[in-house]
């Protein structure tokens, strides 16, 4: 409760658009974008741009929020790209932030609070039957070995002894499963 207390204090203190942790994203943004320069492609509204750094091109669409990066889209928070494409129009780059990161909606979040549970002196008695505690029952003979569970690739079926991957095989005919002295094959390769 204490911690909800503080950041709604906190909340209440901060004045702007973005919250603090994101505005500190937003402006660690600021300094690589300036390796990037973006280009007007032509669009009517002037809000699509072709950003680029050293042969890689990337698309910026400013109307649908979108860059092929896609770390816009996955995040909601600018991308490099996307801010590069923002500073070249002169626009406020808080306007294009997804509106979750924002203060309204953290407002939101701590809207509600947590009622407080009084002490059990305080408690209204129930007219039910009280809950009983189950009955457990020591069972008959030696307890059981609680073991960790086994690994698929470890387990073997009850009874089988667990085969390692040691094979002999035979240097006369060249199968698997008995030695030269007890062959009874002939010769694979009669040189």
């Amino acid at each position: 409760m204490r911690r909800m207390v503080q950041h709604k204090r906190l909340i209440d203190c901060h004045h702007g658009k973005l919250a603090p942790v994101q505005e500190k994203r937003l402006k660690r943004l600021v300094k690589p974008s300036n390796k990037w320069t973006a280009e007007w492609i032509g669009d009517n509204e002037r809000k699509r741009f072709e950003v680029t750094q050293k042969g890689s091109k990337l698309d910026v669409d400013l109307i649908k929020h979108t860059c092929t990066c896609n770390r816009w889209q996955l995040t909601g928070m600018l991308c490099t790209h996307a801010v590069a494409a923002i500073r070249k129009r002169h626009d406020n780059m808080k306007d294009y932030v997804h509106p979750w990161l924002c203060m309204e909606s953290l407002k939101n979040t701590y809207e509600h609070f947590i009622q407080p549970v009084i002490s059990e002196e305080f408690w209204i008695r129930s007219d039910q039957t009280r809950p009983a505690a189950p009955i457990i029952k020591r069972p008959i003979g030696r307890p059981k070995v609680h073991n960790r569970q086994k690994d698929p690739a470890e387990t073997f079926i009850k009874g089988e002894k667990l085969r390692r991957s040691f094979y002999v095989t035979c240097s006369k005919c060249g199968q698997i499963g008995h030695n030269y002295k007890t062959c009874k094959g002939a010769p694979s390769n009669p040189n």
